[in-house]
């Protein structure tokens, strides 16, 4: 098992002999064996255990086995205790969903401090099968049917070869003790399901099943690298990306003959679901603006010709920021300067660099936010306030940049200047009884 355990890391190629690496430990027999053959292979490497205490002594009792199997190996140990259940409640999430979400923020934590080149797991050949079903019965593209990779960025599997019958064989073999967990036995969740009943009736019908998805999963793998190739040359065609924001071509997503698998197979990493994925296929032969599509990370926005895919992060639709005085104004911001100056005849009102505003005025505190629907301000030259999505709407201000604009307003919140537009409201233009400017310039 080790020659071959070797065998597969130099031709997949990996991990290096002299990697450093970072062994995700349980205490189970899987991880306790992968730990065996990274020792016996001579490679270099820690162990991190995460201890959920979800089950009281037990937990506890493998947090200890996983520090003795560090002094034997001569690896340096690091563990946590972590409150899933706290998170599970904060995050609106499955226990489960928890549990791996904060094991991994925290192996990336370590990789960060530490300069670990790779994160390794147990995940072997049954694994594999049990989530190629799980993703067959709860819908999935072709990536789903591909299985776990071998190797993605930091994170190595390179137990996939084998079966658990094998893991366990060499455990005994090599009188290697590990931690047993009980809930591994209940079939309350879905994946333990899969493995206690499915698996076992298709063993029945096919004996030969193993083999049989390793070579499903190759063809998977390679028909993946074909559609991928053919979407990244629609996705060329039709987007651009700039500061983490794709701008899409509904012209060009209209003449894809594949328009929803192209959709699915580049939508669904951003988290959207089937069904929203399909409202957003309508939604490209339609002449809408102003509709968006919310994932759990991202918002999708179709705004005329375009449709724009960005992070919720980007989207500030609340954030507010009161300045009680002329240094807190200049704490708001990286990007702006603000000044006040006394009117004198060397200030070049037009210089087409800076905004200046009738300060005399104008009171502190002043609030900056963005816009919020009903919105109305008074452009210069004018009598009369306009809606300002009818002002954004006539700068051609595409919809996702509508909700980055900052807005200074006085204590009645009303709009005095429009940020970036960089719009001064007529009633704070500059007359010629000003004494004092309030200069506004891009740093």
């Amino acid at each position: 098992m080790l020659d071959k355990f070797l065998t597969n890391i130099r031709n997949n190629l990996l991990f290096r002999q002299n990697d450093f690496l970072l062994l995700a430990l349980s205490g189970g027999v899987d991880s306790v064996v992968l730990a065996d053959l990274l020792h016996r292979g001579g490679f270099h490497f820690a162990v991190a255990h995460c201890n959920f205490s979800l089950r009281g002594k037990d937990a506890d009792g493998d947090e200890q086995f996983v520090l003795r199997l560090a002094e034997k190996y001569k690896v340096r140990c690091f563990t946590k205790k972590m409150d899933i259940l706290q998170y599970a409640k904060d995050k609106g999430v499955s226990v489960q969903m928890a549990a791996r979400e904060l094991r991994y923020q925290w192996f990336e934590q370590l990789i960060g401090m530490y300069g670990f080149d790779y994160l390794l797991t147990a995940h072997h050949l049954d694994d594999n099968i049990e989530t190629i079903l799980l993703h067959q019965i709860r819908g999935t593209g072709i990536q789903g049917m591909r299985g776990i990779a071998g190797k993605k960025n930091f994170l190595v599997r390179p137990m996939l070869i084998f079966t658990k019958e094998e893991i366990v064989r060499y455990a005994v073999e090599h009188q290697l003790f590990y931690r047993e967990d009980i809930s591994n036995c209940s079939d309350k969740y879905m994946r333990n399901y899969v493995r206690l009943n499915i698996v076992p009736l298709i063993r029945n019908i096919q004996p030969n099943i193993y083999a049989i998805f390793q070579k499903n999963v190759r063809h998977f793998s390679e028909a993946e690298e074909l559609v991928n190739t053919y979407v990244e040359r629609v996705l060329q065609e039709a987007m651009r990306s700039e500061n983490g924001v794709f701008k899409i071509k509904k012209s060009v997503l209209i003449q894809e003959k594949h328009l929803h698998f192209v959709l699915h197979h580049f939508l669904s990493e951003f988290h959207f679901s089937d069904e929203q994925i399909t409202e957003i296929m309508k939604h490209c032969y339609q002449r809408v603006s102003g509709k968006k599509f919310y994932s759990k990370t991202h918002v999708l926005i179709f705004d005329r010709e375009d449709i724009y895919l960005l992070a919720r992060d980007k989207t500030k639709f609340h954030d507010e920021y009161v300045a009680n005085n002329l240094e807190e104004l200049n704490l708001f911001s990286e990007k702006y300067q603000f000044d006040v100056m006394k009117m004198e005849g060397d200030i070049h009102l037009k210089d087409g660099k800076n905004v200046y505003l009738h300060f005399d005025d104008i009171a502190f505190p002043l609030k900056l936010r963005h816009w919020r629907y009903g919105d109305k301000f008074r452009l210069m030259g004018t009598s009369y306030n306009k809606k300002l999505s009818d002002i954004f709407t006539d700068k051609k201000v595409p919809l996702h940049l509508k909700d980055e604009i900052w807005l200074m307003c006085n204590s009645k919140d009303e709009i005095i200047w429009v940020g970036d537009l960089n719009l001064v409201n007529d009633a704070y233009k500059v007359r010629d009884n000003t004494k004092y400017v309030l200069k506004i310039s891009v740093r």
